[in-house]
């Protein structure tokens, strides 16, 4: 690849950029694993859904409030300076009439949930978007010239805020008000990190109409694709706590934080970089093509496994972390198994036709998404949990289907093509979750052991399945083994050099 600012190569860039957010989402993912594992024994489920029904309308609005402008600043060829102004003056307003039309809806969101606590935790919530809203603009900057600040140390510290506050403020007995707190301290430390970092004071005079406009203009399909999306992400919320109550709606999202950690990874390590690297080569034919491949390729081996896992080990985990009160949780995150294997192509997809200018795809497919998920949640919700489970994985494959047809037509891959690299990866996953299941279920059976020793067999079955996975996949498709023995070897290589350089 063309060399990038400062000498390196983009490539450089981009592997190290994956390996810097990557230590930083693991650090966070590492703190927020051990805080949550701490809040379900001081908070109950019926406080988590209480929390989950009262953000509805903030994480809406802050789809509203970004209004695409991050990555329009991302994707900005010219005028850098005026657009990064004109995206702050407008994603602060943005906030700020948010943060009122979320207080005035408090009501609604109660009478809707039948519950006059879930519509005080939404008014409650309500200024959290325009202190979200100041945190855009220092983001999209550090983002676009590959500065890993916000997932190396922003990141964790907030995590550590919402952490040690919620915790303190449970333990003494405040409940999902505990939580409510929690996320401010989060968001005051986003805030002040970030633009303590960024290294840039705006300008507000260079704010124009002319570039909001011309920014508004790539930005609405992103908004209308996001705001597609959010609604879509919301429905099982709406549907679970409107029908099976606040208590199985927290059971739903604790088994979903679970099942959304490798997508989140995924989503948070690889489409944090790749948009501005694809974007950067996006007129470059051959090179955008090469990369994309490789990016497809490695997403299909890494999220179909990291998916497919929580079929088998995914209950007793849960079990044995949780314990018995979380018993419904542990059940229905089984069924989860498709959602992150198949939403990691929803994500590449978002990425992909951003950084080449058609983002006018997203709304259609997250339209898709939002249309699936109401239907099908709907359909399956008489079979509790479980059922709006297996709907998620359902819905999520079938996004991830029209996410890989858009991906080949922008691209100019062939579908088959694509499909040839999916097939391996999903053969070797299957053969691992089944092997797994049949294991743990009729010989060791993890879950109904002590913590200790319990979390100690789940640890080597773990590790069996990484095995039976590789040796699968090596057998299908010998060129994907060596080139994962290969990235190992030169890891490794990597890492004895750096050494005593540092």
């Amino acid at each position: 690849m063309s060399s990038a600012p400062g000498g390196r190569s983009l490539t450089q860039i981009v592997v190290r950029g994956v390996g810097l957010a990557g230590s930083g989402f693991v650090l966070s993912q590492a703190l927020t694993f051990a805080f949550y594992l701490v809040l379900a024994r001081l908070a109950t489920p019926g406080d988590f859904g209480a929390m989950a029904a009262g953000s509805i309308a903030v994480g809406i609005g802050f789809v509203l409030a970004e209004s695409g402008m991050m990555a329009a600043l991302i994707y900005r060829r010219d005028r850098v300076e005026e657009a990064a102004n004109t995206a702050l003056v407008a994603t602060l307003l943005g906030g700020l009439g948010l943060s009122l039309l979320a207080l005035l809806l408090a009501p609604l969101i109660g009478w809707y949930f039948q519950s006059e606590r879930i519509g005080l935790v939404a008014a409650a919530l309500s200024g959290y978007l325009v202190l979200r809203a100041g945190t855009i603009v220092p983001d999209a900057l550090m983002q676009r010239r590959f500065s890993f600040l916000r997932r190396v140390v922003v990141e964790p510290l907030a995590v550590l805020a919402f952490g040690i506050t919620a915790i303190i403020l449970c333990a003494r007995g405040l409940g999902v008000w505990g939580l409510v707190l929690g996320q401010y301290a989060s968001v005051v430390v986003q805030v002040v990190l970030g633009w303590a970092l960024a290294r840039w004071r705006p300008r507000l005079r260079l704010a124009s109409f002319a570039i909001w406009k011309e920014m508004a203009e790539y930005g609405r399909h992103v908004l209308s694709g996001e705001m597609v999306h959010r609604f879509a992400a919301e429905i099982d919320t709406l549907v679970v706590g409107r029908f099976l109550g606040a208590p199985a709606l927290g059971q739903y999202r604790y088994a979903l934080r679970f099942a959304a950690q490798p997508f989140g990874a995924l989503v948070n390590v690889g489409s944090f970089v790749l948009l501005p690297a694809l974007a950067r080569i996006s007129d470059d034919e051959v090179r955008f093509r090469g990369a994309f491949t490789r990016a497809f390729r490695w997403m299909s081996v890494v999220a179909i496994p990291a998916g497919l896992i929580f079929v088998p080990l995914g209950t007793p985990l849960l079990l044995l972390l949780l314990g018995p009160t979380w018993r419904q949780a542990a059940i229905a995150i089984a069924a989860m198994g498709g959602y992150p294997a198949a939403r990691a192509y929803d994500s590449l997809a978002s990425e992909t036709w951003k950084a080449t200018g058609n983002p006018r795809r997203l709304p259609r497919m997250h339209l898709l998404s939002a249309a699936l998920s109401l239907v099908l949640m709907l359909a399956l919700v008489p079979f509790g949990l479980n059922g709006v489970a297996l709907a998620l994985s359902l819905v999520s494959i079938g996004v991830a289907a029209y996410a890989i047809r858009g991906m080949s037509q922008v691209v100019g891959l062939p579908v088959r093509f694509l499909l040839g690299e999916i097939w391996p990866p999903l053969l070797a996953a299957v053969v691992m979750a089944g092997s797994i299941l049949a294991l743990d279920r009729l010989v060791i059976q993890a879950g109904d052991r002590g913590a200790a020793a319990g979390l100690a067999l789940l640890g080597a079955e773990g590790l069996l399945a990484v095995a039976v996975y590789l040796s699968v996949l090596a057998l299908v498709r010998p060129r994907t083994g060596r080139e994962i023995l290969d990235g190992l070897r030169s890891l490794r290589r990597r890492q004895g050099v750096s050494a005593p350089a540092a």
